[in-house]
């Protein structure tokens, strides 16, 4: 798993756990955008904490756990002094590995937070603790933390009132449309690649996704693509319609246009926002 904060110490285990109190002092805020090429979830048990996760900025408090998702785009924002509790990050072959495919669709169509009753938080925070120590054995028995980890998350889903219902197949067709975009959107921004690559048919898609996320399938692969872009105008060395290249728009003020569009601002102004939180 690349691109975790330097701050954790990485075990270069599929799953790694790390407790906030020992981390959130040593990270600068805000930190910069980046998109983790594995799946990570915050279970606050004290203080509070903001993340964007895409384009929306998450607030959690206590008892909250945040879900993020390999290929979102994401930045801690800002944390409370007092804030408490775990970051699990763990790779998608755990999560096939340890959920059905019914209750890993459920697991990421929560609306990425889910706020637990005091009773289910209180039961988490010992068996992270047991996870915490066990992955950290100079011989870690990965066995014992696949069913520790898979217990919190079948706990985590149980107490969700929205996950008591039946994943459609709408939700289903939206999950693995996500999941494509966030690989091929660079290449493909077509809503007929993905059709082709879902067997469905446009209207189809078209349904499925407005009904799950509130949009067209082409204003989410726009929208993907805008946040990929996002990450490459931290790069300075690289101008503007460099970055509209690298993303295949053949005219960078298209992509200006669009980008301004998504974001509430232009390409320049969102560098200057940048440099601005810096200083």
């Amino acid at each position: 798993m690349s691109g975790i904060p330097p701050v954790f110490k990485t075990m270069g285990t599929p799953l790694q756990i790390f407790d906030i109190r020992e981390t959130a002092g040593l990270i600068s805020l805000p930190t910069p955008l980046y998109r983790p090429d594995y799946n990570f979830i915050v279970h606050l048990t004290q203080g509070h904490a903001s993340q964007q996760v895409d384009a929306a900025v998450k607030h959690i408090g206590p008892n909250d756990v945040l879900f993020v998702k390999q290929g979102n785009v994401t930045a801690l924002l800002e944390t409370s002094d007092d804030v408490e509790g775990y970051v699990v990050v763990f790779e998608d072959s755990t999560l096939h590995h340890l959920l059905s495919k019914e209750k890993l669709i459920h697991l990421f169509s929560t609306g990425t937070v889910v706020t637990l009753p005091d009773e289910t938080s209180h039961w988490l925070t010992p068996l992270f603790g047991l996870l915490i120590r066990e992955l950290y054995q100079f011989t870690p028995d990965m066995a014992i933390c696949y069913s520790l980890f898979q217990a919190a998350l079948m706990k985590i889903i149980a107490a969700d009132s929205g996950q008591h219902k039946s994943v459609t197949r709408s939700s289903e067709i939206t999950f693995a449309f996500k999941e494509l975009v966030y690989k091929h959107h660079v290449e493909q921004r077509a809503v007929s690649f993905y059709v082709d690559k879902l067997a469905v048919s446009v209207n189809y898609l078209n349904r499925c996704v407005q009904q799950t996320l509130g949009t067209a399938p082409k204003e989410w692969i726009n929208k993907v693509n805008i946040l990929h872009s996002q990450l490459l105008l931290q790069d300075f060395t690289k101008d503007i319609a460099s970055v509209a290249f690298e993303l295949n728009y053949e005219d960078p003020g298209y992509f200006g246009r669009l980008f301004k569009k998504i974001t509430h601002l232009t390409p320049s102004e969102y560098r200057a926002s940048i440099v601005q939180s810096l200083s």
